[in-house]
């Protein structure tokens, strides 16, 4: 049986493929998990906005089963670094890949969305290209945690 999650990421993937689109809905992915807490962020619901699933499908490439695992990567990570980009946010270093490229959830916190409380936010899941970026952000000292450290 399919979670809330997977069900809403159905729903939002299926508007999108029939031409209308519903970039206003905001998905709820869960409570901050314990690693993210235990590294600064506030015990906060956790949101993707359905505009953000849209992107990871049809611009970013991922298969709808990835993008309804977010919850389960969040909770289950490789590593997380602080944003070399975004100095507030984190990098989460799942164990998925995609062509061999490492994939990872940029996850903003303390944001404000619309009249509600603040919330966390998954702002992209994507495949890390390029040079190895693993061994870039801990040699630019971004590595907060790892497992088995």
């Amino acid at each position: 049986m399919k979670t809330n999650f997977e069900t809403l990421v159905d729903l939002v993937i299926c508007a999108e493929k029939e031409g209308k689109p519903r970039h206003e809905l905001i998905l709820t992915v869960g409570l901050t998990p314990e690693r993210l807490v235990s590294l600064g962020f506030e015990a906060l619901r956790v949101i993707v906005k359905a505009k953000t699933i849209g992107k990871m499908f049809f611009e970013h490439g991922l298969t709808q089963g990835l993008v309804e695992r977010i919850p389960a990567m969040l909770e289950a990570p490789q590593a997380i670094y602080r944003s070399d980009t975004h100095p507030t946010n984190m990098v989460v270093l799942t164990y998925e890949l995609k062509a061999g490229s490492p994939i990872i959830i940029p996850v903003a916190r303390d944001r404000k969305i619309g009249r509600g409380p603040l919330v966390n936010e998954v702002v992209s899941m994507y495949a890390k290209t390029g040079p190895d970026p693993i061994r870039r952000w801990k040699c630019h000292g971004l590595l907060l945690w790892e497992k088995g450290r």
